[in-house]
């Protein structure tokens, strides 16, 4: 019979993977729902977590950790799940296992276990295998367990996994963390009552007020993710650095945004235009203009006064007919 043929870049849904391996990495499956990406650099090591379906859908189909590890020369080590697992998986625990006894995490200087949400849950209740580690952490769970945490109604098609014995219950498993860093948003009510589990002295919190329910990703768009995890390997991410790199959410549309919609419901339309108006000035947004004029209309309804310098702006259609000379 003929040798079989290797699968082709084309059939290979792995190809865009194993093709940023080098010479020194490699790609293992995990059993079929998990695969384990092992790229060296240098003695640092960033442990991260990501779905394989969003991962392929970049455009470079690079982990996040790529862009940080290449400027600074790190290591890295990504766990991939193949769906909504939560790394939930004897194969996955066995890995971290034999990493251990082998003594893989010995070999580098230092170790960071990094995530956000559900991928935050996996770095945690992970970062065991290397005790020592440090941890950053955006809006992360602590299980899923109903008896740890009755409270949480969300992801419960989740529920039936186990989240223990092994790698269980997250809080627990930073105890043996050199320092865990732990971004949340107190206004996020579910998220901070995760994050109130994770305690003890080498637990910083770090608030960010409205980064809303995908925080990770809100920290990435600001640009401000990559100094962040650097802080934290440095030591170095005090809650006054977080403050100042956490000012660049003033420029973030989104972060405007939510903030507007929480404006909405409190009925403050001098408080909204305030705020609206100060959006106008840095993003010139549309939703800025409209919620400002909104908020000035309100305002004279009840017979308010505006903001000093506040004015309605002339919608987007008029203002370009005024333009042009119409």
């Amino acid at each position: 019979m003929p040798a079989s043929r290797p699968e082709s870049a084309s059939t290979d849904p792995l190809a865009p993977l194993r093709g940023q391996l080098g010479d020194d990495g490699w790609l293992e499956e995990l059993g079929p729902k998990h695969l384990a990406m092992f790229r060296p650099r240098g003695d640092t090591l960033l442990v991260e977590f990501e779905a394989l379906a969003p991962l392929l859908r970049r455009r470079s189909a690079e982990p996040w950790s790529a862009g940080i590890a290449g400027k600074r020369g790190w290591s890295t080590l990504t766990l991939i799940s193949r769906g909504r697992t939560w790394f939930r998986d004897d194969a996955v625990f066995d890995f971290f296992d034999d990493l251990t006894d082998g003594g893989f995490f010995d070999g580098y200087d230092r170790v960071i276990f990094a995530g956000a949400g559900v991928k935050g849950y996996a770095a945690a209740a992970f970062s065991v295998a290397a005790p020592g580690a440090t941890v950053f952490l955006c809006a992360p769970f602590a299980t899923l367990d109903p008896e740890e945490t009755p409270w949480e109604h969300r992801f419960r098609g989740d529920r039936s996994l186990a989240f223990g014995p092994r790698y269980g219950y997250a809080p627990d498993m930073v105890d043996a963390a050199a320092r865990v860093y732990l971004v949340t948003d107190p206004t996020e009510a579910a998220d901070a009552m995760h994050a109130s589990l994770f305690r003890g002295d080498h637990v910083v919190h770090l608030k960010a007020r409205h980064g809303g329910p995908r925080l990770g990703a809100r920290l990435e768009a600001m640009g401000i993710l990559d100094d962040l995890v650097a802080g934290a390997e440095e030591g170095s991410l005090t809650p006054l650095r977080f403050a100042r790199l956490w000012r660049a959410r003033h420029r973030d549309e989104v972060w405007l945004s939510n903030v507007l919609r929480k404006l909405d419901a409190m009925r403050r339309p001098w408080l909204q235009a305030v705020f609206a108006g100060t959006m106008w000035d840095r993003t010139r947004s549309a939703a800025a203009r409209r919620r400002l004029n909104d908020a000035l209309a309100r305002l004279k309804e009840v017979g308010g006064k505006p903001p000093a310098g506040r004015q309605p702006l002339p919608d987007e259609t008029r203002e370009g007919m005024l333009l042009a000379g119409e």
